[in-house]
């Protein structure tokens, strides 16, 4: 695969607002695909899952 390298200036004329937009659409569109290293939970396996970090009040 090869890396593309882009300026800024290259990216703005690029990704236009519109060209965002349909990015955004097709990004929410497509379908999550599971699978041996990221495998389906369950509810009861969700519960386990913890912050890494906790949040800090200000105080």
């Amino acid at each position: 695969m090869a890396m593309i390298r882009m300026t800024k200036e290259e990216i703005d004329a690029y990704m236009t607002s519109e060209r965002m937009r349909e990015e955004e659409e097709r990004a929410r569109n497509m379908p999550f695909v599971y699978d041996e290293d990221c495998p389906p939970q369950t509810d009861e396996q969700l519960k386990h899952f913890h912050r890494a970090n906790s949040i800090k009040k200000a105080g």
